[in-house]
């Protein structure tokens, strides 16, 4: 059975100047079944264009969303904010999919490895790569393991391809083989990807939850209960399985996450 993971980030990867307000960055994976993707969640995602702007060429993202600029620019009304929000949340309800996301701490990551700390978004590919993997062998024998990633630029798309290419050849030490995972290629938003558009929108909960896990927010309430999970014989926790913190996860992320 085919499966594909939509991937998409919030926050920078910049790790030499650090953005004090969020310096987090945060790479989501949604992995849905590809008929199911194909049958129920793209047309859940334009029926919900639908509702709202009448049409479907309307690329939903998250910051322009927060900021209320553009096509979201509807949203500085309260009564059309909740609705629109409701139904976001409802969206992410009702779909049937599976999140593994990534959250680097960037200046933790910097503080720790000096000038061996790795490239945020390649090092979390690398580890979506290994919960992706282990998910697809979970789920038994016939399955395949589809990748997409949004495109940001030649420079930046040449590198993550490579890096991909990178641990397919020599693994892991936790997976040294990827043979689950076929294929890996990007698009542009302007291509109106569903499945892209979902991954950005569960990113900046999640991030926001690592980076403040007293915060309570609706979204990221939603958003976690789609989080893989380990086995139910290790304790069914999303830390280290769902949700990887880099370099480590503190008191704080366990009261708000569990225990690995």
């Amino acid at each position: 059975m085919p499966y594909v993971l939509f991937m998409d980030e919030s926050g920078d990867h910049n790790l030499e100047s650090i953005d004090k307000s969020f310096p987090a960055f945060c790479l989501a994976g949604c992995i849905f079944e590809r008929e199911y993707y194909k049958e129920v969640a793209r047309p859940a995602v334009e029926a919900l264009k639908q509702r709202f702007w009448g049409r479907t060429d309307i690329i939903l993202h998250s910051s322009e969303i927060r900021k209320h600029r553009g096509a979201f620019s509807f949203l500085g009304n309260e009564v059309k904010r909740q609705e629109f929000y409701a139904a976001i949340n409802e969206l992410i309800a009702n779909l049937e999919f599976t999140i593994i996301a990534v959250v680097i701490l960037k200046q933790a990551h910097l503080d720790h490895y000096g000038d061996g700390a790795r490239h945020p978004y390649h090092l979390s590919l690398e580890f979506i790569m290994e919960r992706y993997s282990m998910l697809m062998k979970r789920k038994g024998r016939d399955v395949e393991g589809f990748m997409m990633a949004e495109s940001r630029g030649l420079k930046e798309d040449t590198l993550l391809k490579g890096q991909f290419f990178n641990l397919k050849r020599f693994g892991t030490r936790y997976q040294p083989n990827f043979g689950t995972i076929s294929t890996f290629w990007m698009e542009k938003k302007t291509a109106n990807i569903a499945g892209l558009q979902i991954a950005d929108l569960v990113a900046y909960p999640i991030a926001a939850k690592v980076l403040r896990p007293d915060l309570e927010q609706k979204a990221f309430d939603v958003v976690i209960a789609k989080l893989d999970k380990a086995p139910s014989a290790k304790g069914g926790g999303i830390l280290g399985y769902g949700l990887k913190i880099f370099p480590q996860p503190t008191f704080e992320h366990y009261n708000a996450f569990g225990k690995p």
